[in-house]
């Protein structure tokens, strides 16, 4: 079985839901597809938007290719998609997940759109292990296999996976197989960091009304760190800390509910 397979689905592709004149574009994150920011696109969409959900290059079916990418090219996908909404939509609400924040921030100062939400805004990983790992392993190894030897049992893992990769069967033997044979190139995490500094250096020119949303108990996003990437924004700006880890963007998270009104509320302000 091949990963692709389980980006196979509808759902994991990039989708427009017709509206009224004003537009959001959801840009997802890392290695997320347009499924996971559905339910808040159908919320947008209830309320009159047209939403957009942006599929970046290298994820979804074209799974395979993902390590082919740089963030470079995820960058562009975003301002070209945002430009094109730009020409025929207004008001334009440019919404981003965790690495799909990070490329939000970056594309909003290129091509301001008229206002901006960040969700668990990526631009540091969460921990110095995390942050100097790739680092480490660049020199020594050109890949790795990350889950070779994971416990598909154990609950963290199977809580860890799907959040990574949602709607992924961990009980098929297949699914198993492929996830153990998976091999990373360790640049990626380069890429990653290459984004999240991009992000962070803009951050002091994107001279938008934003909406920040933070879980409080988000390990991969921490609070700590959003709290010191408001600081360089220069707003106008919202931020908002709920009860919830960095899958806030799920229905069935407890956080949910308070991420939806959240930006609702954000987005009638623009439309006013």
């Amino acid at each position: 079985m091949k990963l692709a397979q389980v980006f196979q689905g509808e759902e994991h592709r990039a989708f427009t839901m017709p509206g009224g004149r004003a537009a959001a574009l959801l840009v997802h994150g890392f290695p997320g597809t347009p499924a996971e920011l559905r339910p808040l696109a159908e919320s947008l969409h209830r309320a009159g938007w047209t939403v957009h959900g942006l599929l970046l290059p290298g994820h979804g079916a074209q799974i395979e290719t993902l390590f082919e990418h740089s963030h470079a090219d995820w960058l562009a996908a975003v301002r070209t998609a945002l430009a094109e909404i730009q020409q025929v939509s207004h008001p334009v609400l440019l919404i981003g997940y965790s690495l799909g924040a990070a490329l939000a921030l970056q594309a909003a100062v290129v091509q301001p759109p008229t206002a901006l939400a960040l969700l668990a805004p990526f631009w540091r990983l969460g921990t110095t292990w995390q942050q100097w790992i790739g680092f480490l392993l660049k020199p020594i190894f050109r890949r790795m296999r990350p889950f070779q030897k994971a416990d598909f049992t154990n609950p963290q893992v199977r809580h860890g996976l799907g959040n990574l990769l949602p709607g992924i069967n961990l009980d098929d033997p297949e699914v198993q197989q492929t996830l153990r044979q998976l091999t990373i190139p360790t640049r990626i995490f380069e890429e990653l960091y290459r984004v999240g500094q991009g992000a962070y250096q803009t951050a002091p020119q994107t001279v938008r009304p934003t909406l920040i949303v933070q879980g409080r108990q988000d390990e991969v996003v921490r609070p700590e760190r959003t709290r010191q990437l408001i600081k360089r924004l220069p707003g106008p700006l919202r931020y908002q800390e709920i009860p919830s880890g960095h899958y806030m963007i799920h229905p069935d998270d407890p956080g949910w509910l308070y991420l939806e009104q959240a930006v609702l509320e954000f987005a009638s302000t623009i439309t006013a």
